[in-house]
């Protein structure tokens, strides 16, 4: 184990950990995909489609329903979002009733949580989900979550903003932050903000193809920690070595 100090005018360390949520903590992605497209398809009356997935810039659940209903008002937009939340959370619900596993942690998720927090190391969650959905699938999937600082669609239209608001809310600072991701959409959030991006879940391929340099199978506690090892030699030029969290959070 190395310990390495960093001058004061070098890279901060990465100690403020974002996670996104859906495919990243949680699983069940197809239940959660499928009860949001037809919450949206009760409400508005037609369907999401492939060519409307291809053509917008920014996909969080608020953003979803804005640009699929753009020919609307904001106050009638306002009102079809509430609708389709409510529709989608009731979806949810009724998922998990017939199925108690339909929403599963991701492996190493509640493990790599508790070595965080026993770290020290700042937590925050943001995620492109509605704020009562993202919490019921959070329960649902056994993630402890209540002293994590949250973020949520509810509160803000783009997957910037939400990032950068939960690190705020966490009390820590973008030089600082790391963020962990799914999605497309979250590696080109990180892109825009300039922080470093860790892929993981079924997206892997799509994520390296579009530039991700660090993607993780899982959640697992020492492949994060290598990962992170590795963002930190990146930015320091100093050669990347397995660090127990008590080190990392010394800034190692």
């Amino acid at each position: 184990m190395h310990d390495h100090a960093c001058s004061d005018t070098g890279p901060r360390p990465r100690t403020m950990i974002v996670f996104d949520a859906d495919g990243t903590l949680i699983g069940g992605e197809s239940t959660d995909w499928a009860s949001f497209e037809a919450a949206f398809l009760d409400v508005a009356g037609f369907a999401l489609t492939g060519d409307f997935y291809d053509s917008i810039n920014e996909v969080t659940a608020k953003a979803l329903v804005h640009q699929a209903l753009a020919d609307l008002d904001p106050a009638a937009r306002q009102l079809k979002e509430q609708a389709v939340a409510e529709g989608f959370l009731r979806r949810l619900k009724a998922a998990h009733q017939e199925d108690r596993e339909c929403f599963p942690a991701i492996e190493g998720a509640v493990a790599l949580l508790h070595e965080l927090k026993a770290a020290g190391l700042r937590i925050a969650i943001a995620t492109g989900d509605w704020r009562e959905s993202i919490t019921f699938k959070l329960c649902a999937a056994g993630i402890p979550h209540e002293d994590i600082p949250i973020v949520t669609s509810s509160e803000h239209y783009s997957r910037s903003d939400i990032v950068l608001a939960a690190v705020s809310k966490a009390g820590g600072s973008l030089d600082e932050a790391v963020y962990v991701g799914d999605g497309l959409w979250d590696l080109r959030a990180c892109e825009r903000l300039g922080i470093p991006f860790i892929g993981v879940g079924r997206r892997k391929e799509r994520l390296r193809k579009a530039g991700a340099r660090h993607v993780l199978d899982d959640l697992r506690p020492m492949e994060f920690w290598r990962a992170r090892d590795a963002i930190h030699a990146a930015a320091t030029g100093v050669d990347a070595h397995y660090h127990s969290p008590p080190a990392l959070a010394r800034g190692g």
